[in-house]
């Protein structure tokens, strides 16, 4: 008969917990956050030559773009089984959570010509603050600092109304550099070499 160890149990149980710490799709931070610095930053380029609305759209080509690369990185890293959390599971909540409330903000905002009002700093602020809640989950320190960069850069980019409302484009490509980006690229490196 085979005999129990409790602490061997333990231990297995704690390594599939651990395992955790890294989510599956960890390079998903780099996707969104190039993605966003890419379209956002193209329209406020395209803005200060053509002066056209229709280039406060562009943003659409981040979820059109973003969703299939994101199903494509999340199956492939599918073969990873990862016992879930509470933490892993409240990060996956928020960023569903902001990704809808960024995604109807911006067609409801932007048809009520709102953005200067309330749009590209709310962008800001749940990015910053899910790059922060991502990083403490994960105990990752350049992820929880991006994520304060980002955060307060949407404070800021609050302060940018009037004329300067267009000033706050640059703010949601900063925010994804800061708190995407970054330490996007540095927890990879981290996964990758341990360090």
């Amino acid at each position: 008969m085979e005999q129990f160890d409790a602490l061997d149990v333990i231990a297995r149980t704690r390594g599939k917990v651990d395992m955790d710490g890294a989510p599956n799709g960890d390079r998903l931070f780099l996707l969104w956050g190039s993605l966003t610095a890419f379209f956002y930053l193209l329209e406020f380029l395209l803005w200060q030559v053509l002066h056209r609305d229709w280039c406060f759209w562009l943003w659409i080509g981040i979820p059109l773009l973003g969703l299939p690369l994101m199903s494509v990185i999340l199956r492939r890293d599918h073969e990873r089984k990862h016992m879930r959390t509470h933490g892993s599971r409240l990060v996956l909540d928020y960023w569903i959570f902001t990704a809808c409330a960024i995604g109807a903000g911006g067609f409801l905002f932007g048809f009520f010509d709102l953005y200067e009002v309330v749009e590209n700093p709310m962008i800001c602020l749940l990015v910053g603050i899910g790059a922060f809640i991502t990083g403490e989950v994960l105990r990752f320190r350049p992820m929880i600092a991006g994520g304060l960069v980002g955060a307060a850069v949407g404070v800021g980019a609050f302060l940018l109304q009037g004329e300067l409302w267009v000033w706050q484009v640059p703010c949601i490509v900063l925010t994804a550099v800061a708190s995407l980006i970054v330490p996007g690229l540095l927890f990879n490196r981290s996964m990758r070499y341990g360090v």
